[in-house]
């Protein structure tokens, strides 16, 4: 789906070096242990204020936990992984210096809802004028995966080409903002939606119906230089 509403997470200092911290000890993939004191000691902080900050964490719905035999036991949500990957993508931007980058995903069926969105009036027209072409009424989705996914974090952190939002019938569309891409030297735009949950899917659009035109099906794996 395009457009379903943001959610804002307010960050003070410290979370994202905790948060660093228990993903380092591996409670990214399972529930592990966690000792205020020692969390403390690792981010010289008291055992109060780290357990403080453990709270804090759970409110936010970064981590999650439970109690064990003997210590409490946390894991990072997915929530907390978003956030991680901005901090990761935000760094990548200052070291490198890139014109474009690679992704690679897998390709799924969506939902159907891509044509209703494509579709509109107040989106085919700034297409055709800000893309130069004029989109075929639906998306090629690629499910991204692994050390992909901070790429994905990078075009939400990217200007890109903005394509305003409006009102049409009661309803208001939300602004996207596109990249140019190419798959197979099939020149496509990639379309990021600016009101979004965390999302591993990636859409694109193209004059052309992609599935046809290079032969593809569920499960390809798709690989695309985009611009930046």
């Amino acid at each position: 789906m395009l457009f379903p509403p943001i959610t804002l997470v307010k960050l003070k200092p410290g979370h994202i070096e905790t948060l660093k911290h228990l993903a380092l000890k591996g409670n990214i993939y399972e529930y592990n242990p966690l000792s205020s004191s020692e969390l403390g000691k690792r981010l010289g902080l008291s055992q109060q204020s780290a357990s403080k900050k453990i709270l804090e964490l759970l409110n936010l719905e970064l981590i999650k936990r439970k109690m064990g035999a003997r210590r409490q036991l946390v894991k990072i949500t997915a929530k907390g992984m978003e956030v991680l990957r901005k901090e990761f993508s935000q760094y990548q931007k200052i070291f490198d210096s890139m014109e474009h980058i690679i992704i690679r995903g897998t390709l799924i069926s969506g939902l159907g809802e891509g044509q209703y969105y494509i579709s509109q009036d107040g989106y085919m027209d700034q297409f055709q004028q800000k893309l130069w072409f004029k989109p075929y009424p639906g998306t090629l989705n690629l499910r991204i995966e692994g050390n992909d996914l901070s790429k994905l974090q990078i075009l939400k952190d990217t200007e890109g080409i903005s394509i305003e939002g409006f009102q049409s019938e009661g309803r208001t569309f939300g602004r996207v903002k596109c990249f140019l891409t190419d798959i197979q030297n099939v020149e496509c735009a990639v379309i990021i939606p600016l009101r979004t949950h965390y999302t591993d899917v990636l859409e694109i659009i193209s004059r052309h119906y992609l599935r046809d035109k290079l032969k593809l099906k569920d499960g390809d794996i798709i690989e695309i230089v985009v611009s930046l």
